[in-house]
């Protein structure tokens, strides 16, 4: 029991956080037009909807950080596309 929740935690930290080098990256170039947060962001949600099916915190909590992260990248891409950055 001990050993799946370590592994559901590492797998859920080191997917969400990959999401951080891509945001910083967008943020400094101001170029976001290769990025497709849309399945990202409907995938996230739909895990973040089993794992509250499940009860499942670590499903939870990883994909609430995973939305979050998509949203901000939606956001910068409606933004720097509408300045024509991208």
């Amino acid at each position: 029991m001990i050993l799946d929740t370590v592994i559901g935690i590492v797998a859920a930290t080191l997917t969400t956080s990959s999401f951080i080098p891509q945001l910083i990256r967008a943020y400094r170039s101001k170029r976001i037009e290769d990025v497709s947060p849309y399945l990202f962001s409907s995938g996230a949600l739909l895990w973040l909807l089993y794992g509250m099916y499940r009860n499942d915190a670590i499903i939870i909590t990883a994909n609430i950080f995973a939305l979050a992260f998509n949203i901000i990248l939606l956001y910068m891409r409606v933004r720097y596309v509408e300045k024509g950055n991208s």
